[in-house]
């Protein structure tokens, strides 16, 4: 009996000992102020076109925006496309938390190993921009059609004025590549169309053009064209177009429905023609 109470005190005991809660907090460090940061963005004296980024913060790790791209490199050389002045930001992990701060930096010359295809000349004009519209000298610069199958509109075609009636009729869009590669929409009637976003980013890629249909891929972020949207999606923004073609005067884009990957699948088409 005796022993039968000795294991029950013991089982309480260890019980009471499993229970209680073992604490081993290690406590945050501090967060070092933008103002204690010790680095450098330096140009480079021949080639300003050049940076050269320095995290020189003990126990601080930084990440650099600088418009052309992201590193996340503490010792760093990058380059800035196209003359402008930018502003680089930079997000640092510290002990105590995300610390951001900025600097601004001037660069007079471009990179000659930039920009080489023709593409981005005749989308954007470099640094000085080219804004595009409605292409109105076509019967329908909107509608639908059989993906990889039509080069325009060719099932539900859509006027200028039936744009107009839409809202988006006089809305443009302006390319640049003045500090980043810029897409600014000016929504003229219904800017609601387009949740309120209308500036961003876009960049091209050729090296994914299939022949005899696409010569490239135009990507857009935080905006859209032209009435860039699914309308039987919920007029759900399109980020996402293909191509068709791309001249000095001529601008078509081309995106299939979500969900299509198949030949003559539902496809949009936006016909653009450069603002006079």
């Amino acid at each position: 009996m005796k022993k039968r109470i000795l294991y029950l005190v013991g089982g309480m005991i260890l019980l009471i000992v499993a229970c209680k809660p073992v604490e081993n907090r290690q406590e945050a460090g501090a967060v070092v102020p933008a103002d204690q940061f010790v680095y450098t963005i330096t140009n480079d004296a021949t080639n300003d076109y050049i940076l050269y980024l320095e995290n020189k913060t003990p126990e601080v790790m930084f990440s650099w925006d600088y418009a052309w791209g992201v590193s996340r490199k503490q010792h760093d050389t990058v380059k800035m496309l196209v003359p402008g002045t930018y502003t680089v930001n930079i997000t640092a992990t510290t002990a105590g938390g995300i610390v951001t701060t900025t600097k601004v930096v001037t660069v007079t010359k471009s990179d000659p190993t930039a920009f080489q295809e023709p593409q981005w000349t005749l989308i954007a004009n470099l640094a000085a921009g080219k804004t595009w519209i409605w292409d109105d000298t076509k019967p329908a610069p909107w509608g639908n059609g059989g993906y990889r199958g039509c080069t325009a509109p060719c099932w539900w075609a859509v006027s200028k004025s039936d744009l107009n009636g839409r809202g988006v009729g006089s809305d443009q869009m302006k390319f640049d590549l003045n500090g980043g590669r810029n897409l600014t929409l000016t929504a003229a009637q219904d800017p609601a169309l387009y949740k309120g976003v209308t500036k961003g980013t876009f960049n091209l890629d050729f090296s994914v053009a299939r022949a005899g249909w696409d010569v490239g891929k135009l990507t857009t972020t935080n905006v859209t064209v032209i009435n860039g949207m699914q309308v039987n999606f919920s007029n759900q923004i399109e980020n996402n177009f293909y191509i068709l073609n791309l001249t000095a005067d001529q601008l078509v884009l081309s995106a299939p429905e979500p969900g299509v990957t198949g030949d003559w699948g539902t496809a949009w088409f936006w016909m653009f023609k450069p603002k006079p």
